[in-house]
């Protein structure tokens, strides 16, 4: 390649410039990616604020492409380093969620209380991450934009920039797959980042220091820790032993677990409740109850067991009690494969190596959309993961598992005397009464609730509640009354019943799938943080680059749409395909893949396309997309067409511009303001984001015909 420290000579753009845009194309992206993967696992405010990490990227490369001073990309090094260091739990900032906890918003460790110190700590740990992004990416975008301003064929400098995105996507997508750590996705990004240089000594003796430092700090957290960690393709996955021992007339015995814990949040715990352990601690597990605990109770209930379905199967504990209570066939859906091969190797009962099991790796939903059996009783599993699809998409991994539509599903494959038995840990009462409205409303009537308070010995099952639902209520509703042990065990469930029926929250649906925030509006944590996201750019763009232009407000308005309509495609894709990570990287490449047929198309087409025709035809475009039913197959296409057409505006935008590095600046900067606005879907529903997106497309015609 060539020196940091000074331009190549003139020459052919072609003979050398075309590699090193393709090279630093794929490592912007494969770096954005692995902060938007790795922060969102170890700091778990980015996996709440799904577009932190993806919005200080596009800021950095944008001041990148304006800022005219040139940083060294040894400055990128350094960054991508401190934030390395900082995602280390040792580090304190994984606490910034816990600072930045408020009541209206569902989180994991969230504090009951505020104190104004914790919050300041929480907002200016979470600026200096933030900023940290943001210098990470500048001096990538600064080298991005002298190739693009000597490029002698723009749009074909921006189609190599898109197809080294493209392979970055499945680059990322290959790591994950393989279930790489970061240590190993850092080292790659600070490699990538080498190869740009000359080979010098004075730069490759501080790349090894800043690699050094990540190796040590990853193996100072292995040896802290007993825990085996895997990175599967969602999140972070730590498979602990452990024992809990208890005072038996004397006698101290022990009982050995397995615990499961994701993005350093408990998970699971891989439980022995079988008839062999519980006779070996009759003190834990008195006879008399061995129908009743947490993970059995359901399907002492189900009129049969000849199939049995289990949603979210997690590790396997209620596989396991479908089997001790004689189900003749379980088909259990999980999507995360290290979570399945946890349990098939880990679980003390072994339950997925029962050949009466069906393991089925994929997307819940996806499966309910696509299986046609008939289940004698369904659990849905404990499926707050607050996890992020993955790296690509905006949703979380149990977004569209908690909706009407949802529900309806799973009605749908019930026999005509089955059993849903929904399971959840209600941490707050609105997410209760959501749970309760929706199975209502699908079933007709209430649902039945059986409550069970958290038990300190918490190797007989787990504290949690069952919403139990189905065609003969009347049945299940008699045999609950009746039974003295229940009614012991659980708390009085008529109260909770009466409490969740007297409100009325907002629902979740397959438009507003936010079984996590209490009601339609912005939740106070993505105010905040979007003032804070807002005040950081403003201050460093007014100091350095002054007022925009009209030029510069169409690029912004084109940027501000384009994230707002990639947010709703993904959305939508992962409802009807699965919320897979091999789905997210198809999404993506789909989107990518329309642009550069957008720009084969302007490079190849003898006639331009006529700005006024563009435009209808993208309103148009909208439109369709908008109207089309949500559950029509339909949309996927329509969501696709319109990138078309938008990635023909934007190549013949971006060839007229004066100048090329400065178009892409605003359009990133709009992709800001677009990443900010996408909270109104927390008001609005998903579907909005598209007509928000029209706005924005209207108002970079505007600014258009003033420029």
């Amino acid at each position: 390649m060539f020196s940091d420290s000074a331009p190549p000579p003139p020459r052919a753009w072609f003979q050398r410039d075309w590699a090193l845009l393709l090279l630093l194309s794929f490592l912007s992206l494969f770096i954005e990616v692995l902060l938007i993967r790795h922060l969102a696992s170890e700091v778990r405010i980015f996996a709440y604020f799904k577009n932190l990490a993806l919005i200080g990227s596009f800021i950095g490369l944008g001041f990148g492409y304006l800022y005219p001073r040139r940083l060294s990309l040894m400055v990128t090094a350094g960054a991508l380093t401190l934030l390395g260091l900082a995602a280390n739990p040792a580090s304190g900032f994984g606490r910034i969620s816990q600072y930045l906890s408020f009541a209206d918003l569902n989180t994991w460790g969230g504090m009951a209380a505020l104190p104004a110190a914790a919050f300041l700590t929480g907002a200016l740990m979470l600026g200096a991450l933030f900023t940290l992004i943001i210098i990470v990416m500048i001096p990538l975008g600064q080298r991005l934009g002298e190739l693009f301003d000597r490029a002698p064929n723009r749009i074909g400098a921006y189609s190599v920039n898109i197809a080294g995105s493209l392979v970055g996507v499945w680059a990322f997508a290959m790591i994950s797959f393989m279930e790489l750590r970061p240590l190993w996705w850092g080292l790659i990004a600070l490699g990538l980042l080498f190869a740009s240089y000359r080979w010098r000594i004075k730069q490759a003796a501080v790349m090894g220091a800043m690699a050094l430092a990540l190796i040590l700090t990853d193996a100072g957290r292995w040896a802290i820790t007993s825990e085996l960690i895997t990175w599967s393709p969602y999140q972070k996955i730590a498979l602990g032993k452990n024992a809990v021992s208890y005072d038996a007339m004397g006698e101290t015995k022990t009982i050995p677990f397995y615990s499961l814990q994701t993005n350093d949040t408990i998970y699971m715990y891989l439980l022995d409740l079988s008839t062999s352990m519980r006779r070996q601690h009759p003190l834990v597990f008195p006879e008399k109850y061995d129908r009743y605990q947490y993970y059995d109770l359901p399907y002492t209930m189900a009129p049969r067991l000849d199939h049995a379905l289990v949603l979210g199967a997690g590790g396997g504990n209620d596989v396991a009690a479908a089997l001790r209570a004689g189900a003749r066939k379980v088909t259990a859906v999980e999507i995360d494969p290290v979570i399945i091969r946890h349990g098939r190797s880990y679980h003390p009962e072994k339950p997925y190596g029962d050949p009466r099991v069906t393991v089925v790796e994929n997307d819940a939903r996806n499966f309910l959309k696509n299986d046609r059996g008939t289940y004698d009783i369904i659990i849905l599993g404990l499926l707050d993961s607050h996890t992020l699809t993955s790296n690509f998409s905006n949703t979380n991994l149990d977004s569209f598992m908690y909706t009407r539509q949802s529900i309806e599903a799973m009605k749908a494959r019930l026999a005509q005397d089955g059993l849903l038995a929904l399971s959840f840990q209600v941490a707050r009462p609105w997410i209760g009464e959501k749970l309760f409205q929706m199975v209502r409303d699908v079933f007709g009537a209430p649902p039945l609730v059986i409550h069970f308070p958290s038990d300190d010995r918490f190797i007989r099952g787990t504290g949690g509640t069952y919403f139990l639902a189905g065609n003969d209520m009347a049945r299940a509703r008699g045999a609950v009354a009746a039974d003295n042990l229940i009614q012991r065990l659980a708390l009085p469930s008529e109260a909770l019943a009466r409490q969740y029926e007297a409100a009325s929250p907002a629902a979740p649906s397959d438009d507003w799938p936010y079984l996590y925030v209490e009601r339609r509006a912005v939740p106070t944590l993505h105010w905040i943080v979007s003032a804070l996201l807002a005040l950081i750019f403003a201050v460093v763009y007014y100091r350095l680059f002054g007022r925009p232009g009209a030029n510069d407000l169409h690029f912004a308005a084109l940027g501000a749409g384009f994230l707002l309509l990639e947010v709703g495609v993904i959305s939508r894709f992962t409802l009807f395909w699965g919320a897979t990570w091999l789905v997210s990287s198809v999404v993506i490449s789909l989107i990518l893949t329309a642009i550069l047929i957008a720009n084969w198309m302007y490079l190849s087409l003898p006639k331009r396309i006529p700005y006024p025709v563009i435009y209808a035809a993208l309103a148009a475009a909208l439109v369709m997309a908008y109207v089309t039913p949500l559950s029509s197959n339909a949309v996927i296409l329509l969501y696709l067409i319109p990138f078309t057409i938008i990635g023909y505006l934007f190549a013949a935008s971006f060839a007229a511009a004066k100048t090329g590095s400065r178009a892409l600046a605003y359009n990133l900067f709009g992709a800001l303001v677009g990443g900010l606005s996408e909270s109104l879907s927390f008001v609005t529903g998903l579907s909005s984001l598209i007509l928000l997106a029209a706005g924005f497309y209207a108002l970079s015609l505007v600014a258009l015909r003033r420029g």
